[in-house]
């Protein structure tokens, strides 16, 4: 059976000296794990649609759970990442965490568009690369049904005060006036700034073709990327190797 699907590859392993495996991500069928047979010729009519990080229109054979490539058209190819050590890394880590959220043969509406925006952007460097990783992690957390609640104060509904903080156990924020009575022991808890707090709503609210459209002062980027990154591995109750590699390269 013939399947036409477009992804993007945020896989790729070796087979042998010409060949590969390739884990494309589709909206159809999720993550798709495939065998690339010669894509590693300087022949091949498919290498360019095969590389990381492509982004092609791609047919496939199937047998069984069984994908091999039949051909492949490319669609856009997002080279700047590979030019930049800290941009490769992080792309890295978005694929793992892609494809260690992704089950195979399911639906996964939504993650191709996100990736392929993701990518454009750590392609263009139009934004600094730790406010790209901080966005991707906490709209991941809302697509895989993680999304915290941020729309008032859990114990007094107020939208608004001057000191705010995030309870990561209820995924939830109190206000200055309730945190005192609502504080556990052993909760983790961090106060947010206002700015803060609208950056959060911004990437949890906004359509994935707004997202990276948020403006924040430098100084609150590194704080929201920590927080964003707590949160999503919480909620994966995972560590990922390429993360570690990511900060021990980033400036």
């Amino acid at each position: 059976m013939l399947v036409t699907v477009e992804g993007i590859v945020i896989g790729r392993r070796p087979i042998g000296e010409t060949s590969c495996f390739i884990d494309v991500l589709t909206d159809e069928y999720g993550v798709i794990e495939a065998t690339a047979h010669g894509v590693k010729k300087l022949t091949s009519k498919n290498a360019g649609s095969t590389s990381l990080f492509s982004y092609a229109k791609f047919c496939f054979n199937k047998s069984g759970v069984r994908y091999t490539l039949n051909s492949a058209e490319p669609k856009y190819s997002f080279h700047g990442i590979s030019s930049d050590i800290e941009a490769l890394s992080l792309a890295a880590y978005f694929a793992e965490v892609i494809k260690d959220t992704s089950a195979s043969e399911q639906e996964a509406k939504g993650f191709l568009r996100f990736m392929a925006v993701t990518l454009y952007e750590l392609d263009k460097k139009r934004i600094p690369l730790e406010l790209i990783k901080a966005v991707f992690e906490l709209h991941l957390s809302v697509l895989l049904g993680f999304s915290p609640d941020l729309r008032a104060c859990r114990n007094c509904a107020r939208y608004e005060h001057e000191r705010m903080f995030f309870d990561f156990e209820d995924e939830c924020i109190i206000c200055g006036d309730c945190i005192g009575e609502y504080r556990r022991p052993g909760a983790e808890i961090t106060e947010i700034t206002p700015q803060l707090l609208y950056s959060m709503r911004f990437i949890v609210f906004s359509p994935v073709d707004r997202i990276y459209k948020l403006e924040i002062k430098s100084d609150d980027i590194r704080q929201l990327s920590a927080l964003t990154e707590k949160y999503l591995l919480r909620q994966l109750d995972r560590s990922f190797r390429t993360l570690d590699y990511y900060n021990s390269v980033k400036l």
